[in-house]
């Protein structure tokens, strides 16, 4: 990732391996680590806020939440989330979309709070209000107006699809 910081952007995009499509989200949510997100809300308008992705382990994508923010009951009531970011030098976006699973599996929970700072500076010392969460029916669009770069749309199945 280091390597990628130093890159101009529009060389980080190039460097991207375009025929892997996980390869691509995770690549590009690390450079640009603050992603907005998209839910349903209570009152049925849609809602918008900024989010942070945590990792990626065995193709399944993780992310978390707090179980009294009002995005958690959002989606509770309504499992689906879209999360943008974009790069408005080269005018490419990413967009990923899926169902979210929540977890309160403990490993899952330590993972995020090593992968952000963020996390660990708000809540290190309450670990019980974090609840995990995973992305199953997965989908992810990266698009350019940047004639040096594809548009490309993936599918991006892990283990707990089939599981549902």
């Amino acid at each position: 990732m280091a390597a990628h910081a130093e890159q101009s952007t529009l060389d980080f995009f190039k460097s991207l391996n375009y025929e892997d499509g996980l390869s691509v989200v995770v690549d590009v949510f690390h450079r640009f680590p603050l992603q907005y997100a998209t839910t349903l809300g209570l009152d049925g308008n849609p809602q918008i806020r900024p989010i942070e992705f945590k990792f990626e382990e065995d193709g399944v994508l993780y992310f978390d939440t707090v179980t009294f923010y009002t995005s958690y009951k959002e989606l509770l009531a309504h499992s689906y989330i879209q999360l943008c970011v974009c790069d408005q030098e080269t005018m490419t976006y990413v967009r990923l979309g899926g169902k979210v699973n929540f977890t309160t599996d403990q490993a899952i929970i330590d993972r995020c709070f090593e992968n952000s700072p963020v996390l660990t500076s708000q809540f290190g010392n309450h670990r019980d209000v974090v609840i995990g969460y995973y992305l199953t029916e997965a989908w992810a669009e990266f698009a350019s107006f940047s004639p040096e770069l594809p548009n490309k749309t993936y599918h991006l199945p892990n283990k707990f699809d089939a599981a549902e």
